[in-house]
């Protein structure tokens, strides 16, 4: 009997029995698809992330993401974090590194892995590990041997991205994972239409991001590709922090806010996973304070 439940859609679609011994098998993730059950008119209510934060301004978003990490370290020093280069986190890594050099955070005996990179730069000064060394690793004292990062420059990009994954796997998972959103609602590189199955990956950049990219370089620069962390990591992390700061994240907030989990729009994936928080500032929240203030 073949299943007519409007909010699937898949490559098994009609054959439930078939999708379950899959997924039970293989331990893929099955896809929320209820998007697909509104475009064919169903009303359903919005879904909000597990924990919802909503801050005053942009300095209390980062303090708040800073003790969330905090937190995770104080409970597990030897933690395995994921930490993502970029303007938002910025502000949260100085209150880290201001909090370890007065003894209220060690970050000594944690673990790092690499969110993502840009690929194929012909400079690579101000990539995204330039980043992270010049606001985390840095300032905090990281040395490299507790830092696993994508081999960009390796024969084989599948591989590099195995190692990763395999250097996940050895520690359990994730413990906890700060993510910025994208103008296209992307988080990492796991760009608009990508699988929200998939560990590390390669990936051909979305228009947008290409564009917006720009800002974090000193001139022009040619973005094609970029390698990073699959969704699938953040369903298995122990904690999933999404901050979102400022008035130019108004859009795509109230997007990410509105839309069903789809992955057209990869930000609501943390509508999905297990211990997902959203701490968002009240500039970015503008369109939908009514909806977080509740």
């Amino acid at each position: 009997m073949r299943c007519n439940c409007p909010y699937i859609l898949c490559a098994m679609h009609g054959d439930c029995a078939a999708c379950i011994a899959h997924n039970r098998n293989t331990g893929d993730l099955a896809h929320c698809m209820e998007a697909a059950a509104m475009a064919r008119g169903a009303q359903l209510p919005i879904r909000l992330p597990e924990r919802v934060y909503l801050e005053d301004d942009f300095e209390a978003m980062s303090r708040r993401s800073a003790q969330l990490l905090i937190d995770v370290v104080r409970e597990k020093p030897d933690a395995l974090i994921c930490l993502p280069a970029g303007s938002t986190a910025a502000r949260t890594y100085e209150i880290l590194a201001e909090r370890s050099a007065r003894g209220e955070a060690d970050f000594s005996k944690a673990w790092f892995v690499a969110l993502d990179e840009w690929l194929d730069l012909e400079d690579e000064s101000e990539n995204c590990d330039a980043f992270m060394r010049k606001h985390f690793y840095g300032p905090l004292g990281i040395p490299d041997e507790r830092v696993k990062r994508f081999d960009i420059h390796a024969a084989d990009l599948r591989q590099a991205c195995r190692e990763v994954d395999q250097f996940i796997f050895d520690r359990g998972g994730i413990d906890v994972m700060l993510l910025g959103m994208g103008m296209n609602g992307h988080l990492g590189l796991n760009e608009p239409g990508g699988d929200f199955s998939d560990y590390a990956k390669v990936v051909e950049l979305d228009p947008v991001t290409m564009s917006v990219g720009q800002k974090y370089f000193s001139g022009p620069t040619r973005l094609t590709r970029g390698i990073t962390v699959g969704v699938h990591h953040m369903f298995e992390t122990k904690l999933v922090v999404l901050q979102v700061g400022g008035a130019h994240k108004a859009e795509i907030t109230e997007r990410l806010i509105r839309t069903a989990p789809t992955e057209a729009l990869p930000a609501t994936v943390l509508k999905l996973v297990p211990h997902g928080v959203l701490v968002v500032d009240r500039d970015a929240a503008a369109r939908v304070i009514d909806l977080l203030e509740k």
